[in-house]
């Protein structure tokens, strides 16, 4: 059996974390730094404060005096209730079940070391989440005929090696090895299965077959669920540049390559616990079957300026660019089972994101950050869907660092996320309409410890 993703989409969450919901545009994850987090990540393609900047822009390492280590945790608190405005079957039935909030509650950890090996060159490997989506709704809420679950996971290994070419100028390389593991769950409506035309027009369903299939012809009385299943390793690369313009100012690209998976994996059909349902599902084709397909990881591109005003005062800002136009289509084929086969309009646009932030060295110990940011959505009112309910957001964020020690800095940060109410009204192939809005809101807290190897 195969089936194959078309899936024009990227997704990335660390392994060991539950990430809900994503809380840059599109899925994107940009958590990447609890100091960048106080941001808003503004700047951060310029910044080079740490050894996150291997994710950010890998040459910044060299502007790195000491060799260090960083372990961040991010807390994500996503809100993304579901209100039901006349959702329905396609013969006008109201479809059955509430609300619900798709949204659950992550931890997004990464992980940074950078060795400077001379006067002149940083080696650093980094291991953490550029992108990532978990929504999860209850198996019974109203739009359960187009998503349940929807989750994208990805680790990414990031070696990383910068080299200072000149006084005022750096380049920066890395790897990323990468791992997706992807799966999508829905409910599937037996008792329309059983009352569809494929039982009367199917040669294969016998007369005894369909007489049993009109004790079981009964719209949303027996929900079953389909769940599919896939992963695969790749990998792609990330380079950057950053230039000293003066004293004070610095410039920063930054640019991270596409990577296509082809995943592999299966699907499979829970059916109710009927035996005149499985009797009829089985001899319509619900079985199940092996998968195989692509997915393609967007590229991203940011170009970012710090400025130190004086000793105590900086300010930066950065505009990234994401290519969510790879994502046009979620098709899912499969040579094993025709009831596997789907095929969904995204249509997704490319996106840009703008932030500007401040930092503040108060003294020797403390230092405290403020920035904004806005991130434009890929995903247009039309082609929006329960799996990525996105919208557009903006960011408000504070930090703080403490020196604890000369070798240990902790780091704090806080975002929060106003996120414009996302509407929603989509047919799926079998005429079922979900129609409602949402209320959509994240908190986001990090906390980071930074050991600096003097």
């Amino acid at each position: 059996m195969r089936r194959h993703y078309k899936l024009k989409l990227v997704s990335f969450v660390i392994a060991s974390s539950l990430s809900s919901i994503s809380y840059a545009a599109g899925f994107a994850l940009i958590e990447q730094s609890v100091t960048s987090l106080g941001r808003a990540f503004a700047g951060s393609a310029a910044v080079a404060e740490d050894a996150s900047t291997i994710f950010f822009n890998p040459a910044g390492l060299s502007y790195l005096s000491h060799s260090e280590f960083s372990a961040g945790l991010n807390l994500i608190n996503p809100k993304s209730d579901f209100y039901n405005e006349g959702s329905a079957l396609q013969d006008g039935t109201p479809i059955t079940g509430n609300g619900d909030d798709g949204g659950r509650l992550g931890l997004v950890p990464n992980l940074y070391y950078a060795q400077r090996l001379n006067d002149r060159m940083v080696a650093g490997i980094g291991i953490n989440a550029p992108f990532g989506l978990v929504t999860e709704y209850d198996d019974n809420w109203v739009g359960r005929y187009q998503a349940i679950k929807s989750s994208l996971k990805t680790v990414n290994i990031n070696p990383s090696f910068a080299f200072q070419t000149t006084e005022k100028l750096s380049l920066g390389f890395g790897i990323n090895l990468q791992h997706a593991e992807l799966a999508l769950s829905q409910a599937i409506d037996f008792g329309s299965a059983c009352a569809s035309t494929s039982v009367s027009t199917n040669p294969s369903v016998t007369a005894p077959l369909k007489a049993l299939a009109a004790t079981c012809a009964a719209p949303q009385a027996y929900d079953g669920k389909l769940k599919m299943t896939a992963d695969d390793w790749s990998w792609g690369y990330n380079l950057g540049l950053m230039f000293q313009a003066n004293e004070a100012t610095r410039i920063g690209f930054a640019y991270r390559s596409k990577i296509s998976h082809h995943l592999k994996g299966e699907g499979n059909f829970s059916k109710p616990n009927n035996a005149a349902v499985q009797t009829v599902a089985n001899a319509i084709g619900f079985s199940n079957g092996n998968i195989d397909g692509k997915v393609t990881l967007p590229e991203s591109a940011s170009v970012a300026i710090h400025h130190q005003i004086n000793a105590q005062w900086a300010i930066m800002g950065d505009a990234s660019w994401t290519r969510w136009s790879r994502f046009q289509t979620l098709t899912v084929n499969s040579d094993d089972s025709e009831r596997l086969n789907s095929s969904k309009e995204e249509k997704w646009d490319n996106n840009m994101r703008y932030g500007i932030g401040l930092t503040y060295l108060h003294n020797d110990t403390w230092t405290f950050r403020g920035g904004i940011a806005y991130d434009e959505t890929p995903v247009s009112d039309q082609y929006r869907t329960p799996r990525i309910p996105d919208e557009g957001r903006k960011w408000i964020a504070l930090g703080a660092s403490y020196k604890y020690s000369e070798n240990i800095i902790l780091d704090a940060g806080y975002s929060h996320l106003f996120v414009s109410d996302p509407t929603l009204n989509e047919t799926d192939d079998k005429g079922y309409n979900l129609k409602g809005k949402y209320k959509s809101s994240v908190d986001i807290l990090g906390i980071q410890m930074r050991w600096i190897f003097l």
